[in-house]
C-alpha cells in the first residue's frame, strides 16, 4: 500500500526578504512574491497534487535564516518527534535556513533520524530522490548570501555610528528620540530633572542604595516604566522599583555630559548572535552629540566620590560562594537571598567571623522594598542537618511508610482517575489509527473514482480535523501519565539518596547540591517573646517533604 505522508508545510519570511522582495519593489506581480501567504498557497497545491495529507502549517514571519531558534521551526521539530508529521515541505531551501552547516545537519541527520522526508519544491530537491547532490551546493550559496547581507548591514550601521547618529532601541533615561529624526536625542525634561537630582544627591554623599530608596519611597517610576508610560504601551514586565545597579549605571554614563558612545558591544559572528564586550579602542565616541543634562563640574565631583568609594573597597577579599549561595529564596518577594560575611571583635580581644543571608531585593532597593529576612548560616546549617538526618532515619526504620507518604503527596488524583486515564489513552490510540486507515481508504476511493473530488475534499478535511483533535488529546494524556511515572521514579531516587546520610556529621556544599533544590526563608517575628521564622526546605526530586 502507498505510504501515507502527513505533511508539515514550513513558511518563513525575514525582514530582509520582505524588503528585498520583487513584490516590495514592484518588479513583478504580487502573486510571484515571497510572502508567507504565497509560500503557503504554492505548497498547499503541491501537497494536493501529490496525494499527501496536509497535517499542519508552521510560519515564522520576521525571522532570519541564520537563526534556528524560531518558534514555528521548533514546533515543527516537536511535531516530527511525536509523529504528527513525517514529511517537511518548503518552497525553497533558503526558507529552511541560510546557515550551510546547520541546514546540512538538519537535512542529513536530524530529519532522517525523525523519519521525516524533506522536499524543497522550487529546488526540485527530495531526500528520497536521487537529486540530493545539489542540496549542499545550494545551501552553501544561501549561507554566503547571509554572510554578505550581514556584512552590508554592519557596514551601514558602523557608518551611521561614525557620523554621530544614535542607533539604540531606547533613548537613555533623561532623553527621548526626536520625532523628526529618530537618530537624534532630545532632553526629556521630566526624566532629566530626576537625573540631575540623582547626581546632586550623590555629590552630597548619599549612597547608591540611599538614592534608590528615596526615589522608590516617592513613587518615581523606574527608567523602563517611565519609557513605557510616556512612549510605549503603558506597562511592562520589568520592576517599577529603582535598584542599586540602576543608580550606579546612571552616575557612570557620560551620555549626560552630551557625549555619545556607541559600538561597545557586538555579536561574535553572523552565525552567533551572542553579545560580547568590545575593547575600548573600538568604541565610537562623539562629544557634544546632543544637549547635556548636567555640567562637567557636577560630573567630576560625582566621579571623585565614586573613585574614593572604590579605593576603600580595593583591599576587600574577593567573594567566595557561601554554603547556601543560590539556594535561598525570600518567601515574600521570591528574590534570592545573598550572603553577607561579618566580623565581630570581642572585648577579650578575640575575633569571630560569621555569615548571614538576607533578601537581595531589600538590599538593592535601599531597604525600600520587602524586608531583611535575615538568617545566620550556623542556624540554618544545624536546622538542615537535623532534618536530613531525621528523614534518613525514617527511611531506615520504615522505608515503605515513607514511600507511601511521598506517593500520596505526589499523586493528587485517585487510583480510579489514573485507571480512567489509561483507558482513555487506549481508546484515543485506536481512534487515531482508525482515522489514519480511513484517510488512506479515501485516497484509494478517489483514485478509483468511487467518490468525487468534492466529496473527497469534504471527507478528508473532516477526517483530518478529528484526527488532529484526537492526537492532541492523546498527547495531553500521555504527558500526564509520563509525569506520574516520573514522579514515582523521582521518589525512589530521593529515598536511595537520603538513606546515605543517616550518620551525616557535617554539612558541606556537595551535600547541599545533591539534596537541596531551594529553601524558602520567611521573615523573623516575635510571638510570646520568642523569635520565630518560617523555613521551608524543598528537596531535589520530591519538593517539600
Amino acid at each position: 500500500m502507498k505510504k501515507l505522508y502527513k505533511v508539515g508545510i514550513y513558511c518563513r519570511l525575514s525582514v530582509e526578504d520582505a524588503a528585498n522582495s520583487a513584490k516590495a519593489k514592484n518588479y513583478i506581480p504580487g502573486d510571484e512574491s515571497v510572502s508567507i501567504e504565497n509560500q503557503y498557497e504554492i505548497l498547499s497545491k503541491f501537497v494536493m497534487l501529490n496525494g499527501w495529507v496536509e497535517a499542519k502549517t508552521y510560519r515564522d514571519d520576521g525571522y532570519s535564516g541564520g537563526n534556528f531558534q524560531r518558534p514555528g521551526f521548533r514546533e515543527m521539530l516537536d511535531d516530527a518527534r511525536s509523529g504528527l508529521i513525517n514529511l517537511i515541505l518548503v518552497k525553497d531551501l533558503s526558507r529552511l535556513g541560510r546557515d550551510f552547516v546547520e541546514v546540512g545537519r538538519y537535512t542529513d541527520v536530524v530529519f532522517p533520524s525523525l523519519g521525516c522526508r524533506f522536499v524543497s519544491v522550487l529546488d526540485c530537491l527530495d531526500s528520497e530522490g536521487d537529486n540530493t547532490d545539489m542540496l549542499h551546493f545550494r545551501s552553501l550559496m544561501n549561507d554566503y548570501h547571509l554572510k554578505d547581507l550581514s556584512n552590508k548591514i554592519k557596514s551601514v550601521l558602523h557608518a551611521k555610528k561614525k557620523s554621530g547618529q544614535f542607533l539604540g532601541a531606547f533613548a537613555p533615561y533623561g532623553y527621548r528620540k526626536c520625532e523628526d529624526d529618530k537618530h537624534k536625542l532630545l532632553i526629556d525634561e521630566e526624566a532629566a530633572a530626576i537625573v540631575r537630582r540623582i547626581f546632586e544627591m550623590r555629590r552630597s554623599g548619599t549612597s547608591y542604595g540611599g538614592i534608590a530608596a528615596t526615589l522608590n519611597q516617592e513613587g518615581i517610576l523606574s527608567p523602563r516604566w517611565h519609557w513605557e508610560t510616556h512612549y510605549g504601551k503603558g506597562s511592562c514586565k520589568y520592576a517599577k522599583t529603582w535598584a542599586y545597579a540602576t543608580i550606579r549605571n546612571i552616575l557612570r554614563d557620560k551620555v549626560y555630559l552630551g557625549t555619545l558612545t556607541q559600538n561597545r558591544t557586538g555579536s561574535r559572528s553572523y552565525k552567533d548572535g551572542t553579545q560580547i564586550q568590545k575593547p575600548e579602542t573600538e568604541w565610537i565616541t562623539h562629544e557634544d552629540a546632543h544637549e547635556a543634562i548636567i555640567s562637567s563640574e557636577l560630573w567630576e565631583a560625582v566621579q571623585e566620590i565614586n573613585r574614593a568609594a572604590k579605593l576603600r573597597s580595593v583591599d576587600n577579599a574577593a567573594p567566595t560562594p557561601a554554603l547556601f549561595t543560590g539556594k535561598l529564596i525570600c518567601a515574600d518577594c521570591g528574590h534570592p537571598l545573598v550572603a553577607n560575611r561579618e566580623t565581630q571583635h570581642r572585648k577579650n580581644g578575640t575575633v569571630k567571623k560569621y555569615t548571614s543571608y538576607y533578601c537581595s531585593r531589600f538590599a538593592t532597593t535601599g531597604h525600600s522594598v520587602c524586608s531583611w529576612h535575615r538568617i545566620y548560616e550556623i542556624t540554618l546549617k544545624n536546622l538542615v542537618l537535623d532534618e536530613i538526618k531525621a528523614h534518613a532515619k525514617a527511611v531506615m526504620v520504615d522505608e515503605n511508610a515513607v514511600l507511601d507518604k511521598l506517593k500520596k503527596q505526589a499523586s493528587a488524583e485517585s487510583a480510579a482517575r489514573r485507571e480512567t486515564t489509561q483507558q482513555e489513552i487506549g481508546r484515543l490510540r485506536r481512534r487515531v489509527q482508525e482515522l489514519e486507515h480511513m484517510t488512506a481508504k479515501l485516497y484509494e476511493d478517489k483514485v478509483s473514482g468511487t467518490i468525487t473530488g468534492a466529496t473527497f475534499s469534504m471527507l478528508i478535511e473532516k477526517n483530518e480535523q478529528e484526527r488532529i483533535q484526537k492526537s492532541e488529546q492523546l498527547d495531553t494524556l500521555l504527558a500526564e501519565a509520563n509525569k506520574a511515572r516520573q514522579d514515582m521514579e523521582n521518589i525512589q531516587k530521593w529515598v536511595a539518596i537520603i538513606r546515605k546520610y543517616l550518620d551525616l556529621q557535617e554539612l558541606d556544599r556537595e551535600t547541599v547540591d545533591e539534596l537541596i533544590d531551594h529553601i524558602e526563608i520567611g521573615e523573623r517575628t516575635v510571638i510570646d517573646g520568642q523569635n520565630q521564622q518560617d523555613i521551608k526546605i524543598f528537596y531535589r526530586f520530591v519538593g517539600a517533604v
